[in-house]
């Protein structure tokens, strides 16, 4: 009995460093690019400076963590209730807004993301 619980532990483990793995890869192929193009300069790029509001986008575990204002950057399944997906969406639809990046008064040097990308990081935040 204790031989196939601590069978079901360590498949459990594997089948999540396996998606941790995939997060990973798919972040540095798909969203990193995006994010390192329109918000690394102000989140992080910079590794003199300390990122706007605490938020570094320079890797997939800086997101995760979060920045000053909010204790995670993404919601795992629920792109609505992440912050970085929030914000990007704001920054093309609702530009007024505070979380919206980049913010207005920076939108002429520094451009929203496209609906695509938008689409993109949502999708990424939302696959299981």
């Amino acid at each position: 009995m204790r031989t196939l619980a601590l069978l079901t532990l360590l498949s459990a483990s594997s089948a999540f460093a396996a998606s941790e793995a995939d997060r990973e890869k798919a972040f540095k192929a798909d969203i990193a690019p995006i994010l390192e193009k329109s918000c690394a300069n102000c989140h992080g790029k910079d590794k003199t400076k300390k990122p706007k509001g605490g938020f570094d986008v320079t890797s997939l575990a800086s997101i995760v963590k979060g920045g000053k204002e909010h204790k995670e950057g993404i919601v795992w399944g629920n792109a609505s209730k992440s912050p970085l997906y929030q914000s990007a969406d704001f920054g093309l639809n609702k530009p007024d807004d505070d979380l919206a990046m980049p913010p207005k008064e920076k939108q002429e040097k520094n451009p929203p993301l496209t609906k695509e990308e938008i689409a993109k990081i949502k999708a990424f935040i939302e696959a299981k």
